[in-house]
């Protein structure tokens, strides 16, 4: 399994790529994920938790590395985020718990000392 720093990594890379070869949809995405990501009634750090809970729900691993480093660089706290996965495997069920269980741990782990990102 890769860790959270090669998942970010990849990502890192494919979005570069994406905006060089198809500009258009890159855009698209970045602005609709800028603007719901944007402060309003919730806060960047409650917008990072309820995405940590859509990703175990929907098993994206990528976008649970994605979102378990974004709710830790906006103050979230492991307590958090581990209470938020737990609503996602409320609703994805067994195959939720798995991505928990064998993914959720390690990034913590992994990102609680790595200096957070700027």
């Amino acid at each position: 399994m890769p860790s959270a720093k090669e998942i970010l990594e990849l990502r890192r890379a494919n979005r570069k790529r994406l905006e060089a070869e198809a500009p258009e949809l890159y855009a698209g995405f970045n602005e609709m994920v800028k603007h719901f990501y944007k402060r309003g009634a919730l806060d960047r750090r409650e917008k990072e938790l309820l995405a940590i809970a859509c990703a175990v729900a929907t098993r994206c691993v990528p976008c649970l590395a994605n979102h378990a480093n974004n709710a830790r660089n906006a103050g979230a706290t492991r307590q958090q985020v581990l209470e938020a996965a737990a609503i996602g495997v409320e609703f994805g069920g067994g195959a939720s718990f798995v991505v928990v269980r064998d993914n959720l741990l390690g990034f913590l782990d992994e990102l609680e000392t790595a200096p957070p990102e700027a």
